[in-house]
């Protein structure tokens, strides 16, 4: 979606249809060829690690059926259309049908088939969901736009969007590894510290991730402003509204990130409790490192549109590639020693790494 805001700026400005519709079918067809390539290699993890993991075969071809349908119903484009149309109200509408959908099958699942995969069932269908009502008002506004679209190669693209194929490299292998980060970790906690301590991760991972979506929602906003002031400027090389913005975004962001912080650490043990029993209230020191972790990726949420923006998504790769191997080196250390707060700790000081990594790229360039 990010390469449709930053190489649809100028078509939009200058009313091409058809050029607006070639960059969608070019970034359409990436997505089509990325969701095929991830079938295969979701298919090579789940029947392939899936028995070193103590997956049965059921289970595998569950997590298989899911990844697939997650994948196939792509909404890239869709995301990058509203956001280039400046259409944030219909992208939440999109974004809120997730919630309503999974708490909908949820119930249904939990009346009609309480198991693994009632529940991977309603996920599923809340993907299928929020990826339709994404092409319906992307249609719906992008039709004045956007003219006839129509499948796009790699060369034409390439030829029409100098640069379109390594920024969204960039951009997806940035995206891939922050998933990583995100999700390695429960593995690794349910090898070393059994299920019940991937349990407690898990639930403090998902109440940290809370913060997360702001941030990401924020992300989306953030990138679309940013591509628009650089647009306005970058061709004097004039870098002051960026900054600016920038400046302000960071602040807000951060004083966010502190008040969050402070309220979980004041009612995050009863937030527990009241949600899940106190069988959980073990998880609470895993919340707090972890949604401390939250708070660092929101306070440098301008970090990363910021630096693709201004054709820097090399610099955002490297950055998280050492953030990986930050993160794998303390597992390596904590996780054995101090179980599931261990990866937390991890997870806490590696997104710390990431975050002064990310503030002196953007201090530095945007000099």
């Amino acid at each position: 979606w990010q390469a449709v805001v930053k190489y649809g700026q100028a078509p939009l400005r200058d009313e091409e249809k058809s050029s607006l519709a070639r960059l969608v079918g070019a970034t359409l067809t990436i997505d089509v060829l990325s969701a095929v390539a991830g079938i295969a290699l979701a298919a090579a993890i789940a029947l392939l690690l899936g028995p070193v993991l103590g997956w049965d075969r059921s289970v595998a071809w569950m997590g298989l059926g899911y990844a697939s349908v997650v994948l196939l119903a792509t909404r890239s484009t869709a995301v990058g259309i509203l956001r280039l149309l400046d259409r944030f109200a219909a992208a939440a509408l999109a974004e809120s049908m997730m919630p309503i959908t999974r708490m909908a099958g949820a119930l249904l699942a939990w009346w009609f088939n309480p198991t693994p995969l009632g529940f991977l069932m309603a996920w599923a269908c809340s993907e299928v969901v929020v990826s339709a009502t994404y092409w319906i008002l992307a249609f719906r506004h992008g039709r004045s736009h956007i003219g006839a679209v129509k499948p796009v190669g790699i060369g034409e693209a390439r030829r029409h969007f100098p640069g379109i194929l390594n920024f969204s490299v960039a951009s997806n292998i940035n995206l891939s590894l922050l998933a990583l980060i995100n999700n390695v970790p429960i593995f690794l906690v349910g090898m070393f510290a059994g299920t019940t301590g991937a349990g407690y991760y898990r639930l403090a991972a998902q109440l940290g991730n809370a913060m997360t979506t702001f941030s990401q929602l924020m992300s989306r906003a953030i990138f679309a402003e940013s591509t628009r002031h650089h647009m306005r400027g970058g061709q004097e090389g004039d870098m002051t509204a960026l900054r600016i913005l920038s400046r302000q975004i960071s602040a807000a962001a951060a004083l966010s990130a502190v008040f969050i912080i402070l309220l979980l650490w004041l009612v995050g043990a009863w937030v527990l409790v009241k949600m899940s029993g106190a069988a959980y209230l073990p998880a609470y020191p895993l919340l707090l490192l972890l949604a401390g972790a939250a708070a660092i990726e929101m306070a440098g949420v301008s970090f990363d549109p910021i630096l693709m923006t201004i054709d820097r998504q090399r610099l955002t790769v490297m950055v998280r590639l050492v953030e990986c191997a930050i993160l794998g080196a303390l597992l390596v250390v904590l996780l054995p020693r101090m179980g599931a707060q261990g990866a937390a700790l991890a997870v806490l000081i590696a997104s710390m790494g990431g975050f002064v990594m990310r503030a002196a790229g953007v201090r530095r360039h945007l000099r």
